[in-house]
């Protein structure tokens, strides 16, 4: 990385001008960070280890606007009051000696160019759920009719909130949890970030390894046929599979299987299709439902193989930070393209096709009055973009200081946009196919969840040339699509962890590899017979309506508590220029409210969750449920209670809404240029500058 200020050459600041220009009498403009010292409120002084300590006088503040401090000039000086001495009055400041900021940038870690940065972004942002949950979404929802308010939100919600997120980590170069230095009260979103985050790290690998399974499935039709086109013995049919293309009455096709255990007799039937009892008897071993609490069913052994070797592959990539993750991501987040467009061309050629893209894209405006393609909406716009998550705070952290975060984030945030309507493009060109073949409309073909994935789709698969070459890539293309996002999730939490204890940033690998033993252990329910119902539940539960209450709370903190406008003034330290008007009245105003209405109205309008909307769940398990949604969601008022308290009890309680003292720029090049300012140091040696003309250099 290049040194950030110019070398000394005479009198200025010299250097070639590549990259962002700053000088130094930028920053004495930004009040965001007043740098008060430490608690004893004695007189910072370089220390020689890259930081200040403190010595000597009390009540310093280094405030960058204070009448006290003058720059102007050439010369740099400093004016002593009563109350703001800046020594004890004996002692003199020695100019900081010269600081290595490439052994802080390696301390830390950061991305070896900005390639990884976008890729890692949009393989977060891309997941499977851009592939099974946003056509099920839209197609259920009213066609058009769901994608105009997905359109809406991403414009006023999704896309200033995914600007908001990345550029506050590359500001405070922190986690989710340390960048709540500027409003110390809300430091319980970082900890709910953190919940949420695990929640979903646990059961997302879950779903990865049904991609291994069908992977290994896959590779037997080189010599045979695909086996979930057979009614085979070998992996559970029973008398009730039937082969779709040897049946003249499909009527069946779309009813839910009878249950009558579960008292579930009628509008069901009995028959199941070839694909879906391979899902349900050979890959999940399913139950009927989930009996007494503590009974899962108990194992079969190539599930959970498959999910220890999910955990593997993450910890092989993770176990060095971004170092290791920066450079997988050129192959995991770019192949998922290069199949989608093969099954893109492949499907839109398929006969029927032109029925399933109709209905994706004519919509059904009458929906669009009621209030759930809003509220589905918005849950896939969290979770397709990966905001309130902390990945994204995180990915941002591992960024040099002046990089234009705000370009990348309106690119990344519509790449993910055009990659949910290719990936719908694809399931509808198929769902149409099917329609057409089995002779009943599109919306009895698809199935949600899992669903739509791993039964529809292995058996549109297998009417394509080489089919098991294409259920291998597609496969494939999920256990990626998977991959990515499981790495931000993740990520999100050692790198709370290597924030706040130097001895896990110091020990990655070990730290990385307790952190994935835990989650495989934590993760094993949901292999288990009864696995499919303990997912669901975590998806449904712990990963729904705790993200909108979390990401209203975000937005809340930072444009209400920290102020709008400080976030404002840190992104043009950072880039140059204030964000415009459509991102601070978005942050401030209309992304808020729309977050408030969509929660609020969410709550009103629930309804008892089921299994594939048919199978009840027992009191226990919505219980476990409403726990796992308490659980993230309690972290924000707890904390602020806690917190307020311990402000409290030192006599700060008015500080529990300002910055701390560790609060700003993140790069400690320039947070160093700006204390310097403040106390009026020229320094000198290698990266010698003088406030006449102070410039450094910064590329990417």
């Amino acid at each position: 990385m290049s040194s950030y200020y110019s070398h000394h050459q005479g009198g200025g600041g010299g250097g070639s001008n590549r990259g962002p220009h700053y000088s130094a009498n930028s920053y004495p403009s930004y009040p965001n960070y007043g740098y008060t010292t430490d608690s004893h409120h004695e007189m910072s002084e370089y220390n020689g280890k890259g930081t200040y300590s403190s010595r000597g006088s009390k009540d310093n503040v280094y405030s960058p606007y204070d009448s006290a401090i003058g720059i102007s000039g050439g010369a740099s000086h400093h004016v002593r009051t009563s109350s703001m001495a800046y020594g004890n009055g004996s002692r003199a400041r020695a100019p900081p000696p010269p600081v290595d900021y490439e052994d802080e940038e390696e301390d830390r870690g950061h991305w070896g160019s900005k390639a990884e940065f976008l890729l890692s972004c949009i393989g977060f942002s891309v997941g499977i759920g851009n592939v099974w949950r946003f056509p099920y979404l839209a197609y259920s929802n009213g066609g058009g009719a769901f994608l105009l308010p997905y359109v809406i939100l991403l414009i006023f919600v999704g896309k200033p909130l995914y600007y908001m997120e990345t550029a506050m980590g590359q500001f405070s170069r922190t986690s989710s949890l340390h960048v709540w230095r500027c409003a110390p009260i809300m430091q319980g979103v970082g900890y709910a970030m953190i919940v949420l985050s695990l929640i979903v790290a646990i059961y997302y690998n879950v779903i990865m390894a049904y991609s291994i399974i069908y992977i290994g499935a896959s590779f037997t039709g080189i010599a045979n046929e695909l086996p979930w086109t057979y009614c085979g013995e070998w992996w559970g049919a029973d008398e009730n599979c039937v082969v779709v293309s040897n049946v003249t009455d499909k009527s069946f096709v779309g009813l839910a299987r009878c249950r009558p255990t579960l008292g579930i007799t009628e509008n069901c039937t009995k028959f199941q299709t070839s694909s879906e009892q391979f899902w349900e008897k050979y890959v999940l071993n399913i139950t009927d439902g989930l009996g007494e609490f503590g009974d899962l069913g108990g194992f079969k052994y190539d599930l959970p193989l498959a999910l220890l070797l999910s955990w593997i592959v993450v910890f092989l990539c993770l176990m060095k930070g971004v170092k290791s993750s920066g450079k997988v991501v050129y192959f995991t987040a770019t192949f998922p393209y290069l199949i989608l467009i093969a099954l893109l061309v492949q499907g839109c050629l398929l006969p029927g096709a032109a029925e399933g893209l109709a209905y994706l894209f004519i919509p059904d405006f009458s929906k669009l009055l009621t209030v759930n393609p809003w509220i589905k909406a918005a849950e896939q716009m969290f979770f397709s973009l990966g905001i309130s998550w902390g990945g994204l705070m995180m990915f941002g952290s591992y960024n040099k200081f002046h990089n234009r975060i705000d370009y990348d984030a309106a690119f990344v945030s519509v790449v993910d946009f055009c990659t949910s309507l290719i990936a719908s493009v694809v399931i509808f060109s198929v769902l149409g196919f099917l329609a057409k073949e089995l002779d009943v409309p599109v919306a009895d073909v698809a199935k949600g969840g899992q669903g739509l994935a791993f039964v529809v789709y292995p058996e549109a698969l297998a009417r394509l040339p080489l089919p098991w070459l294409w259920a291998v890539l597609f496969f494939f293309m999920l256990f990626l699509l998977g991959l990515d996002s499981e790495f931000a999730l993740l990520e999100t939490v050692l790198t709370i962890l290597y924030d706040g204890v130097p001895f896990f940033r110091r020990n990655k690998v070990k730290t990385t590899f307790v952190a994935c033993s835990c989650c495989f252990l934590l993760g094993l329910p949901c292999v288990s017979f009864s696995g499919q119902f303990v997912l669901d539940i975590m998806d449904t539960y712990g990963a729904g309506f705790a993200v909108l209450w979390t990401a209203f709370w975000e937005v809340a903190g930072l444009m209400w508590v920290y102020g709008v406008m400080n976030v404002c003034k840190d992104f043009k330290l950072m880039l140059g220029s204030e964000p415009g008007w459509y991102w601070k009245i978005c942050w401030a105003v209309i992304s808020p409210i729309f977050l408030v209405v969509i929660f609020l109205t969410g709550i009103f309008t629930w309804e008892e969750h089921k299994y594939s909307d048919v199978v009840p769940y027992p009191s226990w398990a919505s219980s476990i449920g409403w726990f796992l949604v308490a659980l993230s969601a309690i972290q924000i008022p707890l904390w602020a209670i806690i917190t307020t308290i311990h402000y409290a009890i030192k006599g700060k309680l008015s500080q529990v809404i300002k910055p701390t003292s560790a609060w700003g720029p993140g790069d400690k090049a320039v947070r160093r240029a700006i204390l310097d300012e403040q106390s009026g140091i020229a320094r000198t040696g290698k990266y010698t500058y003088d406030n006449d003309a102070m410039t450094y250099n910064y590329h990417m």
